[in-house]
């Protein structure tokens, strides 16, 4: 095995990175390093370059989806998470790893300007990246323990082999006490590393289940401990390792050109018929639409009629029993959130009896306070994430059930 350049580029300074080399057998052969990716790539001659997403970006998950075709596996990942998400999963990058038992999958979620800007870092100052890891899933931590790393201002929590989330370091205490709150094992142990130039917050009665380790190593050195742990590599998809294929491809971009320009008269002689298809498709949609705004004068805007006739005559076959679940669901949790200041509900969905919110809220406080209220009303409650923003707001999606009460 090669040495290894593990390196991670300073998320608010594009030309700022810190690194650090290790031998063949995964240990540190310096120290850690800070400068520019230009001065890093100086260093990388001969060396396997693995770089680290910062937890901030990534969203960890885990979904189930039948078969093992992995090539159908992730085109079917994006569609089978979009709940998940208010974002659009074109934006959106997925990365998946190894199967796990029940069918399970774990992802990784990256938004893809983040990607592209994280790799343009790379890429301008010449560093070829052979592996891109989420930071979360190199904290070394045993299988059935929390453990957490506290780097500077954020602090990254592993809560399970490919689950994890970053957290102010000032709202560690708060985020943790949920995480084992939602957890069945009260017994769970917790172990905090406070890395040189990081301080601990104040953990409040959670102080007494922790086990707390400072060491004089950095927070890359701490991480670089858990390089060998189970992860997934980000370079996946249209970020796989493009580059070595093209060294493949240029041989025989001659007598590909070639072949394309035979596909192109093929083809071409079948246009007359496809332009004549695509005006009767043309007419028939049309048609479907007028006989659609007949049968359902009342909608007021017609992206795909045919299925949204679908979905119309499916919920008029399940009036009853769902519409009544959501009503009741909705009103014992509308007045609680109508009353909550500084939330503004940013999206929802209801599907088998669960209602999910997308809020943004000022604060990890005001978001407990909500959670801890709705509680109270006899509600299922669940912090499905929570993230900062950069105007210091917090983007959480909440989980609501019970409402059958």
């Amino acid at each position: 095995m090669r040495s290894t350049l593990l390196i991670q580029a300073d998320r608010d300074h594009a030309d700022s990175c810190r690194w650090l080399i290790l031998d063949a057998e995964g240990k540190s052969a310096g120290t850690v390093r800070s400068g520019t990716p230009a001065a890093a790539a100086a260093e990388a001659a001969g060396l396997r370059v693995v770089a680290l997403a910062h937890g901030i970006d990534c969203v960890l998950t885990q979904v189930s989806i039948p078969g093992s075709n992995r090539q159908k596996l992730l085109r079917a990942v994006p569609f089978a998470l979009e709940e998940q998400f208010s974002e659009d999963v074109e934006d959106l990058h997925f990365a998946v790893g190894p199967a796990l038992a029940g069918g399970e999958y774990p992802v990784a979620v990256v938004a893809i300007q983040r990607m592209n800007a994280l790799l343009e870092v790379f890429t301008s100052a010449g560093l070829e990246v052979h592996q891109l890891l989420p930071d979360l899933l190199t904290i070394p931590c045993s299988a059935d323990a929390i453990c957490v790393v506290i780097d500077g201002d954020v602090s990254l929590v592993r809560s399970g082999p490919y689950s994890g989330f970053a957290v102010d370091t000032g709202n560690l205490e708060l985020l943790l006490a949920s995480q084992l709150d939602q957890g069945d094992d009260d017994t769970q142990s917790v172990h905090i590393t406070v890395p040189a130039g990081s301080t601990l917050p104040d953990l409040g009665a959670l102080g007494a289940r922790v086990e707390i380790e400072h060491t004089d190593a950095s927070a890359l050195v701490v991480l670089a401990r858990g390089l060998a742990s189970p992860s997934i590599d980000l370079l996946q998809g249209a970020y796989s390792r493009s580059r070595e294929w093209s060294k493949l491809w240029r041989p025989w971009r001659a007598s590909a050109a070639l072949l394309l320009v035979g596909i192109v008269l093929a083809h071409a002689v079948q246009g007359v018929d496809y332009v004549r298809l695509k005006q009767q498709q043309a007419e028939l949609n049309s048609r479907i639409e007028t006989v659609f705004k007949e049968t359902f004068p009342g909608t007021r805007k017609v992206v795909n009629a045919r299925v949204q006739m679908q979905q119309q005559l499916e919920q008029l076959q399940r009036q009853g029993g769902g519409g009544t679940q959501f009503m009741t669901l909705l009103a014992r949790a509308g007045d609680v959130l109508r009353s909550a200041s500084d939330v503004d509900i940013t999206g929802a969905s209801f599907r088998a009896g669960r209602l999910d919110l997308d809020l943004t809220v000022a604060s990890l406080q005001i978001l407990d306070q909500l959670k801890q209220t709705l509680s109270a009303r006899g509600l299922t409650v669940e912090i499905q994430s929570a993230t900062t923003e950069g105007d210091q707001r917090v983007k959480s999606r909440l989980r609501i059930q019970g409402g059958s009460a």
